[in-house]
């Protein structure tokens, strides 16, 4: 490939043109000869080759931790990649220490990883609690240590820095002054290099790469890819009048951390848990999630229950709409032509309740056997003006079952008509048997989702709708 592009790694800058598109944890191994960060299942679910990845969102440096697995390397123009030898380069540092005291590392190769998943969420500057700790590492896994030391360690980090600046400039300071981070590479961070920018022909266009890389490890030769966060609307959630305009490159963690969805959507952020995890969602957009078509894609069933459009761009720069609910034509195919990219999606700025639920093998971070999501409108006297049902994984497809929703409209909930839905949903799928359930499992799991949203929304029903 022929692009120049110019990134900070630890406290170097380096400027490159890549021969061809890879995934930067190829780079950092096999070029920068950075070894600590492994190359474990190369699918983003392991969380060895996890790094630490600054970037400009919206004008401010924002550092997360990501896999970089699935991290294109022409994607770290104008960003900042820190690697676990970056983190150690003055020595032990109080989160190794709380690793070593409680026996939280054994053969070391999942180490680097958690440490870099810790450091990040110091960095971020978040609530510092078990919580918020525990789930910063929910994207690492460590096949010796049953995890006991692990939480152990985490528990001893928090208890001995419960608080953090909430400046980023002074929690630089802070984690330098206490060795969390070494002072060279805090000095570095408070400004990011600036970014090339150089436009060539691309021959495709990416979100955050984190589904791309994972079918395509050692990528075409010939690929030249165009990343949407290179354009900077892309990473804004806007309000245009009656609706929210969601930026192609907005990921999973800024739609749910944005103040705007959560008072559009009150709780809508609880749900953010259940889908992938959180190195992840810091990279995977919501436009990517669309644009793979998946029948079962978590954030693409949320979208249509809240009555999603995307508007659409082709190479010469002109726009269309398209209903989320039209886009799907076939499995794995989109009513998109290959010169057009998503360039944003619109939801309705109405404040609605919403559910989601999943069934998977795995409680978290799995893909879904069935995923469902209700989204209801009500009145003041707890009327039902509008309902959306979206169900997955019973069919090619994403689906919108319409007449179930319109059991629920025009009165209050009541236990009949929630049942009288469930029933519908059941009756209107059709799905296949398939290594993550039979046809009749799927069927059975519709009906009772569709309790489950109705659970959620009006707790006071549960006695009535649960025998």
């Amino acid at each position: 490939m022929q692009r120049t592009i110019r990134f900070r790694l630890n406290t170097e800058e380096h400027t490159i043109t890549p021969e061809r598109e890879q995934p930067a944890l190829d780079w950092i191994r096999n070029t920068a000869q950075l070894k600590g960060t492994k190359e474990g299942c190369r699918e983003g679910d392991c969380g060895a080759c996890m790094v630490i990845l600054g970037e400009n969102i919206e004008g401010k440096p924002v550092y997360r931790a990501v896999t970089s697995c699935t991290l294109g390397l022409s994607d770290l123009d104008g960003k900042h990649i820190i690697t676990i030898e970056g983190i150690a380069a003055a020595g032990i540092t109080p989160v190794m220490q709380a690793f070593l005291e409680t026996g939280a590392s054994q053969c070391g190769f999942c180490s680097p990883g958690f440490v870099v998943a810790l450091t990040a969420l110091f960095i971020e500057g978040g609530p510092i609690d078990y919580h918020h700790a525990i789930t910063a590492i929910d994207g690492n896994l460590c096949r010796c240590t049953g995890y006991g030391s692990i939480r152990r360690a985490t528990a001893k980090l928090i208890e001995a820095f419960p608080e953090l600046p909430k400046d980023f400039a002074t929690r630089l300071a802070f984690l330098a002054e206490k060795g969390i981070l070494p002072q060279a590479l805090a000095d570095t961070m408070h400004t990011l290099p600036e970014p090339i920018r150089e436009i060539v022909s691309t021959t495709k266009t990416l979100g955050g790469g984190t589904d791309f890389f994972v079918q395509n490890p050692d990528p075409d030769q010939e690929l030249i890819p165009h990343y949407t966060d290179l354009e900077p609307h892309a990473q804004q959630i806007r309000l245009e009048d009656d609706r929210l305009i969601i930026g192609s490159a907005v990921t999973m963690r800024d739609f749910f951390a944005s103040e705007r969805i959560r008072t559009m959507y009150p709780g809508i952020e609880q749900y953010e848990q259940y889908i992938a995890s959180t190195p992840i969602r810091n990279r995977a957009t919501l436009a990517g999630n669309i644009a793979n078509a998946s029948p079962i894609a978590d954030m693409t069933i949320l979208l249509l229950a809240l009555g999603a459009e995307l508007i659409i761009k082709n190479a010469h720069g002109s726009s269309r709409s398209l209903s989320l609910q039209n886009a799907f034509i076939s499995y794995k195919k989109l009513a998109i032509e290959s010169e057009e990219r998503i360039d944003a999606i619109m939801i309705p700025a109405t404040t609605v309740r919403i559910s989601f639920e999943k069934v998977s093998k795995r409680e978290h971070l799995d893909i879904a056997t069935v995923n469902s999501a209700l989204a209801v409108e009500e009145a003041r006297d707890g009327t039902i003006k509008q309902a959306r049902l979206a169900i997955g994984g019973v069919a090619p497809i994403p689906l919108i079952l319409e007449e179930a929703a319109a059991m629920l409209l025009g009165s209050r909930p009541t236990a009949e008509r929630i049942l009288q839905a469930a029933e519908r949903a059941q009756a209107a799928v059709s799905p296949i048997t398939d290594v993550r359930g039979t046809s009749e499992y799927r069927k059975r799991l519709v009906y009772r989702l569709v309790l489950a949203h109705a659970i959620r929304l009006w707790p006071e029903r549960e006695e009535e709708l649960l025998p």
